[in-house]
């Protein structure tokens, strides 16, 4: 019904006539259409095809008619919030419908427009003829028919003279008087460069400006395909900054940033025959090298990146110093897809860091048998708790003269269907860089509180001993820390004074502001807290004085030289100085008797180690340990 109506009114003339053009490539899906067709630039052709429902949005006024003055406002208010230019000629080529869009796409405002044969000055010379001949064939159009083309690119001229690639679908719709050509068109070179921008934002990191990690796996997959990955033709680094999180958690995220954008400009300049230098996201970057002795080049451009990264950066107002750990891997004959080659680097980073950092290291043989046992035990371990394969074995801590068990320390072991039972430093580590020591530990919390608490009830433990638990840490720096200790406390029925919580002297000072409000918020709880491995790392005595501990563990390093003329002067001054902060001192490691009477001689507080017992599980420890504990 509405195709006739539409096409009565085509065939009447009068007002609206440019409005029912943009109807029929409307209802054709052609709402980019154009305004004079070109074939790709090389010529300015109409070249139509016949369009079936011409006249639908006519049809679909009220009624099929109204005041002609007003559906063309209406219409023009649509051409005006286009974001496309609208152009529209009659069957002379003279301009009828010129919108704002065209007006800051080419130049012309519509006054200029309107009226003025379209080849006098917006078809290129060179075209003219073209578009003249093809208007001609578009009049002899039969009557009522409306026909559009499809998507074409024509070129345009700017009022100022350059020309303006176009994109857009023509159409032709009436005859006669009422022959109308027209469409939408857009800016080809401002589209391409939209999606060029929008590419190089889906392949680049946006704060440095370098490739990102989808287009360095995407060339390195290209290079590994392309040299058929051979044996060290392939090389890759991964660069981890070192303690990169204390200067955002220190001087704020802004500041940050500043130093990774100063990094990045250092990898830059660093570059000899990189390939790719890419920011995996975090303080992480990735470097590709491609050639014969691809590793000596990764090694050559690692040594320049050290170099450069010890002058300091200025940011945020100060002079920032940063250090990175890079891992290098290569390809070999077993080592040919991307994903094996980045973890490779990756482990191979981990070691550079777990060496203290600010130094490479190269994947080799004796590092994949590390990385493979890491993986068994891995995987191995994520079983070993839901198959209770874990258990616990205690070790006394008894007071100075050896007449009295003050605790027991808990010390997890694993007991692996296949290997039998596993020391903790084989699978701990594992555990702290996975997260598994969340679960790990909370497991320990609950198992060790809930033992004691059972010893209390036969009484073999009396009120007044306590249980000893490390966290690590990972677990100092959970954020549900302290209601999981609180939680397991309520639950065991196990009085806070019984509990000690031991925290190593490294894990304090690695944050030791975020670290001071987690112990402050147990001691809360009113657990007691003990600093272990005292003197192994490097505390600050401030920070030591604020901490709110209770007890100071000495390493067992130093205990070992007690009686044999050294360490003597250390013990004495650790023990001095944790009696001065109000702390009590236990001993580790004690396995001798002239050990245990130079303690006594500076006045130790308590001692523990193999001269008063082992380890043992808990049944075992019951049955031979000759003190109560607690008694």
């Amino acid at each position: 019904m509405s195709e006739p109506r539409a096409t009565r009114e085509a065939e009447g003339g009068g007002e609206g006539i440019g409005v029912r053009g943009l109807a029929a490539s409307a209802t054709n899906g052609a709402t980019n259409g154009a305004g004079a067709s070109a074939a790709n630039g090389a010529t300015n052709g109409v070249g139509a095809s016949v369009t079936n429902g011409a006249g639908a949005l006519a049809g679909a006024m009220p009624g099929g008619r109204g005041a002609p003055e007003t559906w063309e406002r209406r219409f023009r208010d649509v051409l005006e919030l286009s974001r496309d230019a609208f152009i529209e000629t009659d069957s002379a080529g003279v301009v009828t419908e010129w919108n704002h869009q065209a007006e800051m796409l080419l130049g012309w405002s519509r006054d200029d427009a309107i009226g003025r044969d379209i080849t006098s000055f917006l078809i290129p010379e060179r075209f003219a003829r073209r578009f003249e001949s093809d208007l001609a064939e578009a009049r002899t159009m039969p009557p009522g028919a409306a026909r559009a083309s499809g998507e074409r690119q024509l070129v345009l001229l700017h009022r100022e003279g350059h020309e303006v690639r176009v994109s857009g679908v023509p159409y032709v719709f009436g005859c006669n008087e009422s022959f109308r050509l027209g469409g939408f068109v857009h800016d080809v070179a401002a589209e391409q460069e939209a999606e060029e921008a929008l590419a190089h934002a889906y392949l680049h990191d946006p704060l440095t400006g370098l490739p990102n990690r989808t287009l360095f796996t995407y060339r390195l997959s290209y290079v590994l395909a392309r040299g058929h990955a051979e044996p060290g033709t392939v090389a890759v680094a991964v660069l981890d900054l070192d303690r990169f999180k204390a200067i955002n958690d220190g001087l704020g995220h802004e500041v940050g940033d500043e130093v990774l954008v100063a990094v990045a400009e250092r990898l830059r300049q660093a570059d000899g025959t990189a390939e790719v230098i890419a920011r995996l996201g975090g303080d992480e970057f990735l470097v590709l090298f491609d050639g014969a002795d691809a590793q000596s080049a990764a090694v050559a451009f690692a040594d320049k990146v050290a170099e450069a990264l010890q002058m300091p950066i200025a940011a945020g107002g100060s002079e920032v110093f940063i250090s990175a750990s890079i891992g290098i891997a290569s390809s070999t004959e077993s080592v040919t897809e991307a994903t094996a080659l980045l973890s490779n680097a990756d482990a191979a980073m981990y070691q550079a860091k777990q060496h203290g950092g600010a130094s490479n290291r190269v994947f080799g043989d004796a590092m994949r048998v590390k990385v493979l046992d890491r993986m068994t035990t891995e995987h191995s371990l994520h079983r070993a708790l839901e198959r209770c394969e874990l258990t616990l074995f205690y070790q006394p801590v008894v007071d100075i003269c050896g007449e009295r068990a003050v605790g027991v320390e808990a010390l997890i072991r694993w007991q692996h269907p296949e290997q039998g039972l596993v020391a903790p430093d084989r699978f701990i580590p594992v555990a702290e860089e996975t997260g598994l020591i969340i679960p790990i530990g909370t497991w320990v919390l609950h198992e060790a509180c809930h033992q004691l608490k059972t010893w209390q009830h036969h009484r073999w433990g009396g009120k007044d001993g306590a249980v000893e638990v490390n966290l690590s840490a990972r677990q100092i720096d959970h954020p549900e820390i302290v209601e999981t200790v609180e939680r397991i406390l309520s639950d065991t029925g196990l009085a806070p004074a019984n509990l000690t919580l031991e925290i190593t002297e490294s894990a304090l000072m690695a944050d030791a502001a975020s670290a001071l409000d987690v112990l402050s918020a147990l001691k809360s709880l009113g657990v007691t807290l003990a600093i272990d491995d005292f003197g192994t790392g490097y505390s600050s005595l401030s920070y030591l004085q604020r901490f709110p501990l209770d007890i100071l563990k000495v390493d067992k390093s130093f205990v070992d030289g007690l009686g044999s003329g050294e360490g003597s002067e250390i013990v004495a001054a650790v023990i001095n100085l944790a009696h001065t902060l109000g702390l009590r001192v236990i001993a580790e490691g004690v396995e001798t008797e002239i050990q245990l009477e130079e303690l006594q001689k500076l006045d130790c507080d308590f001692a523990q180690g193999y001269l008063f017992s082992r380890p043992v599980p808990a049944a075992d420890l019951v049955t031979n340990f000759p003190l109560r504990l607690g008694a």
